[in-house]
């Protein structure tokens, strides 16, 4: 039995284990947090604010915030969970069982991760849209599920590099890389998912830009390729994070806290 049959155990067996009323309501809160913030700005707003406005708000809270935390939650601690319940002895002994037990918790997480993001983003964008409503809740979406299958990928490769300290280099990551490089408008925000998604969003809603198109902070911030080639650097960003993973993964040797000691 090789790796892809083994995948839908691990896929179903996690994911019934994952199914209880504490993550549920963190999912349930993950989905309202976007559109409840959205109402408020709303209800305060004097006017209707423009469509590029409403797009980037949109884009900010679901997109970036809850698609991320989404993941973030499930992904993160792939290994460390396994390493904590010192059951990962038993599966490295197994053939293709840590790349299966990687590749099946990937698919975990972002099947919990993309209904928060779908919803959050298409309940948002009906809060808060006067116009082109449908286009902004397809253009919406479909960041969320980029942001989710990417930043799934990268968690789990965070997860897997320091499963002892995941959660808070999860956290530098995202303050540090996500949250401040993505913003700086020089080469080093090329390996950012959000410029990746950034650079979609202004593409895909026909955001007028002709008046700064040649100006280079906006092309080293927005940059001058087409969506097309956004999303399919973004896709290979995903697979590369994958495949580094799974390579660790499966050539690096972990022990747990209580083998350490022994």
């Amino acid at each position: 039995m090789n790796t892809l049959q083994r995948i839908p155990a691990v896929f179903f067996f996690e994911w019934r284990r994952a199914l209880t009323i504490p993550r549920l309501a963190w999912m349930v809160a993950l989905m309202a947090f976007p559109p409840g913030l959205l109402l408020l700005i709303s209800s305060a707003a004097q006017r209707d604010p423009p469509i590029e406005v409403v797009a980037i708000l949109v884009y900010v809270l679901s997109p970036c915030v809850a698609c991320m935390m989404s993941v973030f939650l499930w992904a993160t601690p792939v290994l460390s969970a396994e390493l904590e319940g010192r059951s990962w002895v038993y599966l490295a002994v197994r053939p293709y069982g840590p790349v299966a037990v990687l590749i099946g918790k990937y698919f975990v997480s972002i099947s919990w991760a993309v209904p928060v993001g779908l919803v959050s983003a298409a309940v948002g964008s009906y809060i808060i849209g006067r116009e082109q409503v449908s286009h902004l809740i397809a253009v919406e979406c479909g960041l969320a599920t980029l942001s989710c299958l990417a930043y799934a990928a990268v968690f789990l490769l965070i997860g897997v590099t320091a499963p002892k300290r995941a959660m808070v280099a999860g956290i530098l990551y995202a303050v540090v890389f996500e949250a401040g490089a993505a913003l700086i408008p020089a080469a080093v925000n090329l390996f950012t998912i959000q410029y990746r998604l950034r650079c979609i969003l202004v593409r895909w809603m026909d955001m007028d830009i002709e008046s700064v198109d040649g100006n280079p902070v906006f092309v080293a911030y927005f940059g001058d390729e087409s969506a097309v080639w956004h999303v399919a650097v973004l896709l290979g960003m995903t697979v590369g994070y994958l495949v580094a993973a799974a390579l660790l993964l499966r050539y690096r040797e972990f022990t747990s806290a209580a083998e350490t000691e022994s």
